[in-house]
């Protein structure tokens, strides 16, 4: 990936998280005061589980230091539209899919700085650069929640333009993520083709487990199927474009480094996995 394409990067995240601003309003996140055990369940679980389950596979798998920590990179990312498409097509409580995507999205300015910093320097302690929390908190509040708050500003001053126009701006959405999914692929197609096999499978035990624990926790707290399939949604499915965008920013460096290839993967993994469990669980009352 040459420099300029690079450099586009973050501008395109910035996009992205924009649209997904666009499709939030105020009163989205009264959703919360309506299903607060399942929202409290689901913010637990992207916050907590995730970065748990991967870090569990990382270690029984031990697979290499910058490989562990792309895992783990990923494992810290919020949501994104992804999910609350795939929630919607699963039959599930797309309003509450939408609050955690945004609740987790603004909160990952504080959350993602401290746990990147705590996991590099476990994972990737030989590595000669450090990395500053302070610094990916900024980059974390220019690319992710200035974008949400002004795509919530805009869906809130131009609604009818906003509304009229989502399709399209989802669906160019959509093109920056698949452009930028395989960008990563083929800036680490080398070491992808000699080590696809275990960092495919990494990712498939990662998601596939947070699939079913998300799904148990859910049931035995009792609550219905259609926050369930929503919370199982949310808990699996994480947005590999913010870390494949963060991965040259953390390593200090002009071309997407090993650590964005697990994002990069994932980010096509995450379908083969999910798809055929919404299969399953969509029409379940």
């Amino acid at each position: 990936m040459n420099n300029t394409a690079l450099a586009l990067l973050p501008l395109a995240l910035a996009y992205i998280m924009f649209t997904l601003g666009a499709g939030l309003k105020l009163s989205d996140f009264k959703v919360i005061a309506k299903y607060p055990k399942a929202f409290f369940v689901g913010l637990i679980n992207q916050v907590v589980l995730v970065p748990l389950v991967a870090l569990a596979v990382v270690l029984v798998t031990a697979p290499p230091p910058a490989i562990a920590f792309g895992i783990m990179l990923i494992s810290f990312c919020p949501g994104g539209v992804t999910s609350n498409m795939l929630t919607y097509y699963a039959k599930g409580n797309v309003a509450l899919s939408i609050a955690l995507t945004g609740v987790v999205s603004i909160l990952s300015v504080i959350t993602l700085p401290i746990l990147i910093t705590l996991a590099f320097d476990h994972f990737m302690k030989d590595q000669a650069n450090s990395i500053s929390a302070i610094k990916i908190g900024l980059v974390m509040f220019l690319l992710t929640t200035l974008p949400v708050s002004l795509g919530m500003l805009a869906r809130h001053k131009f609604t009818d333009f906003m509304v009229r126009r989502s399709s399209l701006l989802n669906g160019l959405a959509s093109v920056f993520f698949v452009l930028i999914v395989f960008a990563a692929i083929a800036s680490n197609w080398q070491l992808l083709q000699s080590q696809f096999t275990q960092i495919g499978l990494e990712l498939i035990f990662i998601i596939a487990i947070l699939f079913a624990i998300s799904i148990l926790i859910s049931r035995v707290l009792k609550l219905s199927w259609f926050d369930t399939k929503t919370i199982s949604i949310e808990t699996s499915i994480q947005n590999s474009t913010t870390a494949i965008t963060l991965a040259p920013i953390i390593m200090g460096v002009s071309t997407l480094p090993v650590i964005a290839l697990p994002a990069a993967l994932y980010g096509v993994l995450m379908y083969v996995v999910a798809l055929p469990v919404i299969f399953l669980i969509k029409n379940k009352n």
